[in-house]
């Protein structure tokens, strides 16, 4: 686990930091963060990371880092802001170990975005996304929670009129199941967003507040 100021200059890193990538504290502190960044590293990701954090977000995804001594080590690297009064003071990263073949696949990734092998993809708030005219296959990576649920559930309906006008339902009845569905997606969407949508956001919040008061006792 590592801290940084608004400019990305480390202000703590505990002993796991210290342990996995060679360096000593003094060696460390006050350095730009980058200076674990292994330069295999795509530009792009870095770019998104920034962009993200920015945007007051968190941001995940696998990274490559170097070690003091040239060598590297593959982490899922989990970075998010933390903000004071609403205002971004710096930001917290942790790491843990990802799987053998998560850190293969990223590198493969690594190497055809170094390459310009890309093709239609790219990083978006960490996550690898179709662009261009595959961009609509990436939807659900990137679209918020709340709007997940409500795609959801409103894909019922649809799905279950055409049966009922293929049954030769009368119209008159169509319109009263129609009806009948409309007002079940409508508490079903009440229901889903007060007991998982709006609890997640919160606990999303508390997690940033959480993150904002550790910062403030590593560096003290």
């Amino acid at each position: 686990m590592s801290t940084a100021d608004a400019s990305s200059h480390i202000t703590h890193a505990n002993a796991a930091f210290m342990a996995v990538s060679g360096y000593a504290s003094d060696e460390v502190l006050g350095q730009a963060h980058n200076v674990v960044r292994h330069p295999d590293m795509p530009p792009e990701t870095f770019a998104d990371m920034g962009a993200t954090l920015k945007a007051g977000e968190s941001w995940t995804a696998l990274v490559k880092n170097r070690r003091k001594n040239g060598d590297h080590y593959g982490v899922r690297a989990n970075a998010t802001p933390v903000a004071r009064n609403g205002q971004a003071v710096g930001y917290m990263s942790v790491r843990t170990r990802p799987g053998r073949d998560e850190v293969a696949a990223a590198e493969k990734r690594c190497a055809e975005f170094n390459a310009g092998q890309a093709g239609n993809r790219a990083v978006h708030k960490g996550l690898l996304v179709r662009t261009r005219l595959m961009a609509s296959t990436s939807l659900l990576q990137t679209m918020p929670l709340r709007w997940c649920v409500r795609l959801g559930v409103l894909a019922i309906m649809p799905a279950s009129l055409p049966g009922a006008a293929l049954a030769a339902t009368p119209s008159s009845a169509l319109i009263a199941l129609a009806a009948a569905s409309a007002t079940a997606m409508a508490l079903a969407l009440w229901w889903l967003e007060a007991q998982v949508t709006r609890p997640m956001e919160r606990v999303a919040a508390q997690a940033r507040k959480v993150a904002a008061a550790t910062r403030a006792a590593a560096c003290t």
